[in-house]
């Protein structure tokens, strides 16, 4: 088959696919973007083949998620038993960049600036485990800390960080200064129960009960796609952005905090790589190693112990 009609059925029945049945898309953002691919290909498109592919990659392969999407439309032909296969041309694989990383003083003295919300927030990006998404943030909830387990004997806990990146779940280790600022929080937001424990819920409130109401009645999921993204803006824009750009020589984002987090954790504490892959919640310990900014600096300490004849 050199090519396929590119009809309403088969676009529904793709995003029926994607969204109920592959099951490797688990990211409500994801899936909205590459459903709004889906209905640009089907909107401009009538087939598809080696030549319309060809052109869809070149009119919006920089901007969108397109080679992604096709990809996608490869497994779905293979999942129907559809005699059809896209071949798409090699990307050209372009260099990641390493991110900017802060030193200790440095983030401290920017969380000094910081009002007390901000302040801990921030710090919980940077000290769960070895740093936090910002949807990760987002998503966090009391319960998902073990205050069962916290005690003067044992102020250090764990918390799991729940349907992360790719759907995957990993519990981290949590510094006891920390809870202790997130357990005065919550008392001071009035969240403790009877028993002196935080009650269920979201940690941190970017407009729970107060961002667009009659879509949260009409449609919880859409609501809660539009509230992660109106949150991850907030704290994106308005606490990181304007935080840390007095850093006029750097550029700071999440990423930064989570990169200087594990490159601090591996040079200052020795936190051996598997276990920063397991906190960072890597699948591949090449993703950990890419976060270390410690290629250059440890083959020089390598070799000054090796030596030479």
């Amino acid at each position: 088959m050199d090519e396929i009609a590119l009809t309403d059925e088969l676009k529904s029945d793709f995003i029926d696919y994607m969204v109920n049945l592959d099951g490797s898309i688990t990211s409500r953002k994801t899936i909205k973007s590459y459903g709004n691919v889906t209905v640009r290909i089907f909107s401009k498109y009538k087939v598809l083949n080696k030549d319309t592919a060809k052109e869809m990659l070149k009119r919006w392969g920089k901007k969108t998620k397109i080679r992604a999407v096709l990809c996608k439309l490869n497994d779905y032909f293979s999942y129907n038993d559809i005699d059809y296969t896209i071949k798409l041309p090699k990307s050209k694989r372009i260099p990641r960049k390493i991110p900017d990383i802060l030193t200790r003083e440095e983030l401290e003295k920017v969380l000094d600036t910081c009002q007390k919300e901000e302040r801990l927030i921030l710090s919980c990006i940077f000290n769960f485990g070895a740093g936090l998404r910002i949807s990760e943030l987002i998503n966090l909830r009391w319960e998902d800390i073990d205050w069962s387990n916290w005690s003067l004997e044992n102020k250090t806990i764990t918390a799991k960080i729940k349907n992360s990146k790719g759907g995957k779940s990993r519990i981290v280790p949590v510094p006891h200064f920390t809870i202790a600022e997130l357990y005065e929080y919550c008392n001071d937001i009035g969240n403790l129960n009877q028993e002196g424990m935080p009650n269920n819920g979201r940690i941190f409130d970017f407009g729970l009960n107060t961002y667009d109401p009659k879509l949260k009645i009409i449609d919880a999921d859409e609501w809660e796609a539009k509230y992660e993204e109106m949150a991850y803006d907030i704290i994106r824009h308005n606490i990181i952005n304007k935080r840390f750009r007095y850093l006029t020589n750097k550029h700071i984002t999440a990423h930064s905090l989570r990169h200087s987090r594990a490159t601090e954790l591996h040079e200052k504490y020795s936190i051996p790589l598997t276990t920063l892959q397991k906190w960072l919640g890597h699948s591949d310990i090449s993703t950990t190693m890419f976060y270390l900014h410690l290629s250059a600096k440890d083959d020089i300490k390598l070799m000054e112990q090796v030596g030479g004849v």
